[in-house]
């Protein structure tokens, strides 16, 4: 009998753990809106096959480094979307010094990149054309925007981190992250993602 309710337990301790992480990938998209004024966020949405929203990633190193983080990603199907756990890591080595605590959103218009994360086949590199942060407060009309690259980044970077950026860094779905599509962390970061058009 104890086990029976220490399991179930243990399953509602996760449920709750995801839920907050929803909750705080809520918070994290609308923080990185906040500190990229100008984003075409609404344009990004509907173009996107997916978006990403990791609410804390970790860089951190001296010569040898680290990237880690855990999030959100939202995969479009149709009008709605679907939550999977994501986990972004890596290391390397070269002049580097630092450490750097962000959120980051990443908007993937390229559907064969979602397919590559969830197969954990995803790796920053030259095979995906990547912006970071270059569409904001500086571009002249949204309608002005081609949209041409695979992933826009956006981050609020807090931390000084000098030397390697996002190269090598690996992205996949972490199994072990469930999410309910009824809950409220799951409803308040769709809500985060309308607020935005």
């Amino acid at each position: 009998m104890r086990k029976i309710i220490l399991s179930l337990m243990l399953c509602v301790a996760s449920l709750f753990g995801n839920d907050e992480l929803l909750l705080d990938s809520a918070n994290a998209y609308q923080m990185v809106l906040r500190a990229n004024d100008g984003i075409p966020a609404a344009n990004l949405v509907e173009k996107s096959s997916a978006i990403i929203i990791f609410p804390r990633v970790v860089k951190a190193g001296f010569i040898l480094g680290g990237i880690v983080g855990k999030g959100t990603m939202l995969v479009k199907n149709g009008d709605s979307w679907h939550p999977k756990g994501v986990k972004i890591g890596g290391g390397s080595i070269g002049l580097q010094a630092g450490y750097e605590d962000s959120y980051l959103v990443l908007y993937i218009l390229k559907s064969s990149i979602v397919k590559d994360i969830e197969d954990a086949k995803f790796t920053f590199q030259a095979d995906a054309s990547v912006s970071f942060g270059s569409i904001g407060a500086n571009t002249a009309k949204i309608s002005d925007i081609s949209f041409s690259k695979d992933i826009y980044a956006y981050s609020n970077n807090s931390g000084y981190f000098a030397g390697a950026k996002l190269g090598g860094t690996v992205i996949g779905v972490d199994e072990k992250i469930k999410f309910d599509v009824n809950s409220y962390g799951f409803n308040s970061l769709i809500q985060a993602l309308n607020s935005a058009n």
